[in-house]
């Protein structure tokens, strides 16, 4: 009896965070933070989901023009190619605001 009800509540978290990730990621994905830019980037582009579990890599390079640069890979399930590594800039745009340019490089 005791599994069943802890894999009943495992499974209601689990459909809770699946219903509500798309309403959590403009609350969670300001553009306070570099990272967090990067995410409400992707979330912008229609994919609540992905922006959550996009992996972000600081490339400690620093470009005067454009900002710092991002190792950005996530899954892009609207791409023939499924996975999407792609190249983002950070620059700070105003206190604490980032805005971010994005692209899949050379």
């Amino acid at each position: 009896m005791r599994k069943r009800t802890s894999f009943f509540i495992v499974c209601m978290l689990l459909l809770i965070f699946i219903i509500s990730a798309p309403l959590l990621a403009p609350i969670v994905h300001d553009d306070h933070s570099p990272k967090s830019a990067v995410r409400n980037y992707i979330q912008q582009d229609g994919h609540p989901y992905q922006s959550f579990f996009a992996i972000i890599r600081n490339t400690n390079t620093i470009d005067p023009q454009f900002g710092e640069l991002y190792n950005v890979l996530w899954n892009d399930w609207d791409n023939e190619t499924g996975s999407t590594g792609q190249l983002c800039y950070a620059k700070e745009s105003g206190k604490d605001i980032f805005t971010i340019s994005c692209g899949t490089g050379p």
